[in-house]
């Protein structure tokens, strides 16, 4: 299926000569989010351009999308479609290159049997959003300065082929050609439906618009089952990591998992030779870094479930490793061998059991553990045992944490 993006706006209100469709949003270029959602869903890409600047940027970026110049951007986005007639092959979806759609605008689009515009009733900017008026399954009414409504136009539509009929009645009438123009002579024949998307969306037309839409997305990235130091500490760095590394292709969500890997064996490298700071604050580092590869997957809509297990297992070899180097650093004895065998199986069972229960675990997640560790190779300068205390500790709470986990599983079955 084909999927148009209209990026010909003259973009008057941003106040940048940067085109809009290329200002960055969490590190890549609004245009850019939507373009990588559509291919991951293996669409065939159209974008219709004005500024030779974006045309530039998606022949180095993308190979395989169609671009169509408009000569003529001041005739609105109406005409911008009208170009599109004979290089769409049927039903199509048209979206707006300086919207920011969230997953669910892709994962929810079905087949239509008439044009069909993806409404929601979350909006940043009321007054200036394009509001939408429906009557049972159709839509009667669209525009800005609508009073009377029921939803907000997201700029996202699906659209038969049979809507170019109305376009090219309206191009020979008129000089200037809206969206909404098209869609209300569509809406006279009853051939606009409506769906309702419950996900968030941004229309970004000045610096605010922006500025929430970056802060909404950078919120949006720290995940619900994060455990307290990830979402208050570790999400602070690693997503600012994250807006860099997604502006080069090289650093894939698999590169950056084994780099946190790569980090943690080194880590675990220092702690064998005594090293103890450096080591702690490696492995917190790791951690770090360990956050990056998610939130690089979800801004490059390059989420995988190979990626998901290829980080999975290599988290646990990295804590196995460090583990079993702090033990052995104090010496093969009765003790570290019993804190050592807490320690490396609470932290397999936190994994199994969260795998198998589908809880989270409430003390012992994995950067809670990691921190613990850097702490504990800070404290070394106090007392040298005390980092093999903070692993006794460690593997004693990972295993009150996998009873409770199966406690709340049971309570809740």
């Amino acid at each position: 299926m084909d999927a148009v993006i209209l990026a010909s706006g003259l973009s008057k209100r941003m106040g940048t000569n940067i085109p809009k469709p290329l200002i960055r949003l969490l590190g890549l270029p609004i245009i850019e989010h939507t373009i990588r959602k559509l291919l991951a869903k293996n669409y065939r890409v159209i974008v219709v351009y004005h500024k030779k600047e974006i045309a530039n940027y998606l022949r180095k970026r993308f190979s395989g999308i169609i671009l169509i110049y408009n000569p003529e951007p001041e005739r609105e986005n109406g005409y911008s479609l009208y170009l599109v007639k004979d290089h769409v092959r049927g039903d199509f979806l048209l979206l707006m290159s300086d919207h920011y759609y969230g997953d669910k605008f892709f994962e929810d689009v079905k087949r239509h049997n008439r044009t069909t515009i993806y409404v929601s009733k979350f909006v940043h900017d009321a007054e200036e959003a394009t509001k939408v008026k429906v009557r049972g399954e159709d839509v009667i009414n669209i525009g800005k300065g609508l009073k009377d409504y029921d939803y907000y136009d997201t700029g996202f539509f699906y659209c038969k082929y049979d809507i170019f009929s109305y376009i090219d009645k309206l191009v020979k009438t008129r000089y200037k050609i809206s969206i909404s123009d098209i869609i209300l002579e569509l809406s006279k024949d009853k051939r606009v439906g409506y769906y309702v998307v419950e996900d968030f969306w941004f229309d970004i037309d000045t610096k605010d618009d922006l500025r929430v839409a970056e802060k909404f997305l950078e919120r949006n990235l720290i995940k619900k089952e994060d455990g307290i130091v990830s979402r208050n500490l570790n999400r602070k760095i690693s997503i600012p990591i994250s807006k860099i590394l997604v502006r080069y292709d090289v650093f894939t969500p698999n590169l950056i998992t084994l780099l946190s890997f790569m980090i943690g064996i080194i880590s675990g490298v220092f702690f064998l030779v005594k090293k103890y700071i450096l080591a702690g604050i490696l492995a917190q580092i790791s951690s770090i870094i360990d956050g990056c590869d998610g939130e690089v997957a979800r801004i490059k809509a390059m989420r995988s479930s190979f990626g998901a297990i290829f980080d999975a297992v290599l988290d646990r070899y990295a804590d196995v490793f460090i583990m079993a180097s702090i033990a052995i650093s104090y010496g093969f004895s009765l003790l570290t061998s019993i804190i050592l065998a807490l320690a490396i199986s609470g932290t397999i069972m936190i994994s199994y059991t969260s795998h198998m229960t589908k809880l989270r675990p409430k003390f012992m997640s994995r950067d809670v553990r990691l921190f613990l560790i850097m702490i504990g190779s800070l404290l070394t300068i106090l007392n040298k045992n005390l980092l093999l205390y903070m692993l006794f500790l460690i593997g004693i709470f990972s295993h009150i944490d996998v009873i409770f986990m199966i406690f709340r599983k049971k309570k809740a079955i």
